[in-house]
């Protein structure tokens, strides 16, 4: 499949960079500036000790309706989805298939009132970090994506997908419930981001005081407690897996939101945090600890200078 990344950033480049070594046919959509950098410098991914740089072909807005894509794998933050979904138009074509890996869900109504059945769910899991330089830091040892049909099922279109991003050097899964799997991820990811961010601390530090692990457990059953009413079944070894991840002793562990915040950038706040909260006020699921975490972030967003 002829396949446009959306995005050259921490998850986009590292997936892209790794289907490109596998020889598929990739090419990074960038702004002119990204696309200058990649050109000059190629896309690099620091894994410990070791570094590969990649020659990545890519592509800015002027020109991406002039190649027909089959599959268009969206990979920006909630703060630029607007932004990419009005860019890419002119890419997704009949036949086009879309990949998501977004956090939430709230993109998913924004993506398929653009773009319709073209739509799929999807699920990256990567500890990555861009450097000022353009290139990739990784950070743990998770590596993979799943990625389904929002219905459900087999179709020829995912098994499609799932033939061209399947054995590229990380772990992949065609999902049968691919909505569940998205559940799944956002409990852990907003139950990290608001237990890190809310206390400003390490997994193992927040774990150390006395009433620290159970603060922990009261936001994850808060996560869960949303999904549960949203009509999601919520798989008991993925509540124990938060659980054991986020009251681990001496764990250095801290959600990428965390790392955002500690060094002054946007956060990505509203679809992993906020949308939540929304959601739970709506069935009238009581979230205290999510909710301050919540006005935690809206006023570091509000606090933070516009161009930093």
């Amino acid at each position: 499949m002829r396949t446009l990344v959306v995005g050259a950033g921490a998850v986009g480049g590292f997936f892209g960079t790794l289907l490109l070594e596998a020889g598929r046919d990739v090419t990074f959509f960038v702004r002119p500036a990204r696309a200058a950098q990649m050109a000059a410098d190629g896309l690099a991914v620091h894994d410990g000790p070791t570094t590969t740089v990649t020659r990545a072909p890519t592509v800015t807005a002027d020109r991406l309706g002039e190649t027909s894509w089959d599959l268009v794998i969206v990979t920006v933050k909630e703060q630029a989805l607007d932004a990419a979904i009005t860019d890419i138009t002119p890419a997704v074509t009949a036949g086009t298939v879309v990949l998501p890996l977004l956090n939430g869900m709230r993109h998913l109504e924004r993506l398929r009132d653009a773009f319709v059945d073209a739509v799929l769910g999807g699920v990256a899991v990567v500890a990555s970090q861009l450097r000022p330089d353009g290139s990739i830091d990784l950070l743990g040892p998770d590596r993979f994506m799943r990625y389904g049909e929002l219905a459900g099922g087999r179709s020829a279109r995912i098994d499609a997908v799932d033939a061209t991003l399947s054995g590229a050097g990380f772990d992949t899964v065609c999902s049968s419930d691919i909505v569940t799997d998205m559940w799944d991820k956002w409990i852990f990811l907003a139950s990290a981001a608001a237990l890190t961010t809310l206390l400003q601390a390490t997994v193992g530090d927040i774990t150390a005081t006395e009433h620290g692990p159970s603060v922990a457990h009261a936001v994850i059953d808060e996560c869960a407690s949303v999904a549960a009413a949203s009509g999601i079944t919520v798989r008991p070894q993925v509540i124990d897996g938060a659980r054991a991840r986020l009251v681990a002793h001496g764990s250095p562990f801290t959600a990428s939101l965390y790392r955002d915040m500690a060094a002054g950038r946007d956060v990505e706040s509203d679809s992993v945090i906020a949308d939540l909260v929304r959601r739970a006020d709506r069935l009238g699921v009581s979230v205290p600890l999510l909710t301050a975490a919540s006005v935690n972030l809206s006023l570091y967003r509000s606090r933070r200078r516009p161009d930093a």
